[in-house]
């Protein structure tokens, strides 16, 4: 027989043995534990069934949907069809009309434009030394009213008339470009009381601070926005939407509304002309929200002016309507509609939909209030 090893040399032995006790474990060396399986990812299934069964109460194709917390991009997720004549799938990289949530977006450029210097909310409008001085309308002087109008009162929905509960001005002579129009309005269309007296939400209001923008910055308001506020944000993707069907641009979702494309959409640009991704939205707002997380690009002071309510009514600030601690801002357009939120809580959470329905900032606020646990990940670094 061979010589082994540990024959020859007894205290390889006895090492071979204690270790072979150790590994095995013992009273005093139990077993080292079994591995620890990761922690599931939180459960968000909640969201979509109110999603979907959104859908199917409302028949609507489409839904993008965007949740920050605390600054963070948590949740984005499509539903869906972009296009459900030709099955096209909604994603997240899917850009919708936002309509009057480019009233929050306007209002911005107008803080901006307060900030540095360029305009106070008290400056006059329309006549000698106004901003827009007599650059529109034919009629002099100008009609009752007109020259009194100020910033403010265009960002407050004080206008004095002007507004959309019927026969919306801006609804009329299809064929005209917003600086035509604005002018046919003020020709033709008379106010009905002083400025600042009464609460009438108006599309044709921010229309006109459109073409204030325009004046003051010498660039078209599309171009202002973008230079000045989304591109330094890290926001490539928005513009202002096309009239008809041939004018989709791309990754923009389809409208499935036979009238979505009979109005003239892009004249409404500052009052509610944008197209954009949910969660470009979102990572706007997280830099207007008033919290610390990530660095707001209005001061402190702005916001607090941007979200007080300048006049009688109560529920209406600058280009977002408030509720204790609670701004947001919804839009509608044929064949569309949109919501955003921002909470006392942290949230700001962006919804689009690209088919008609009611009762849509509920569904949001039911999806902010779910009782689950939110992932803690930034996706906005996804996007960057």
């Amino acid at each position: 027989m061979k010589n082994l090893p540990y024959l020859k040399y007894p205290f390889l032995l006895i090492t071979v043995v204690a270790l072979s006790i150790l590994s095995c474990g013992g009273k005093d060396n139990p077993p080292p534990a079994p591995p620890v399986d990761p922690p599931e990812e939180p459960q968000t299934g909640v969201v979509d069934e109110l999603v979907y069964q959104f859908m199917g109460k409302n028949q609507v194709p489409g839904i993008t949907l965007a949740v920050a917390k605390d600054g963070k991009l948590i949740y984005t997720k499509a539903y869906g069809f972009a296009d459900s004549e030709s099955g096209e799938r909604m994603t997240t990289d899917t850009r919708s009309r936002i309509s009057s949530i480019s009233k929050t977006v306007t209002s911005i450029a107008i803080m901006t434009m307060l900030e540095e210097g360029l305009l106070t909310l008290d400056d006059k409008i329309f006549g000698p030394g106004a901003i827009l001085e007599d650059d529109f309308g034919t009629v002099r002087p100008y009609r009752q009213y007109i020259t009194d109008l100020t910033v403010k009162h265009c960002l407050s929905h004080h206008v004095g008339g002007w507004g959309n509960a019927s026969n919306d001005p801006t609804m009329m002579k299809n064929e005209l470009n917003n600086r035509d129009l604005i002018s046919y309005i003020i020709d033709n269309v008379a106010l009905d009381s002083k400025p600042g007296l009464s609460y009438t939400y108006s599309n044709v209001g921010f229309m006109i601070l459109g073409r204030v923008i325009e004046k003051i910055s010498g660039k078209s308001y599309e171009e202002y926005v973008r230079d000045k506020i989304l591109i330094p944000i890290g926001i490539t993707d928005m513009v202002i939407g096309g009239n008809t069907l041939a004018d989709r641009k791309e990754n923009e979702s389809r409208y499935h509304n036979p009238t979505a494309y009979t109005r003239n959409f892009s004249r409404r640009d500052a009052n509610g002309g944008w197209i954009a991704t949910a969660s470009d939205m979102a990572k706007l707002f997280v830099r207007i929200d008033g919290n610390s997380y990530v660095p707001d690009i209005l001061s402190s002071a702005t916001l607090q002016t941007m979200t007080t309510p300048p006049f009688s009514y109560n529920g209406y600030a600058l280009g977002l309507t408030v509720s204790g601690s609670t701004w947001s801002h919804g839009g509608s357009f044929n064949g569309s509609n949109s919501q955003w939120i921002r909470t006392g809580s942290g949230f700001v959470a962006v919804i689009l939909f690209n088919g008609d329905c009611s009762n849509y900032k509920k569904l949001l606020e039911d999806i902010i209030a779910a009782p689950i646990t939110w992932p803690n990940h930034d996706l906005f670094t996804k996007f960057e």
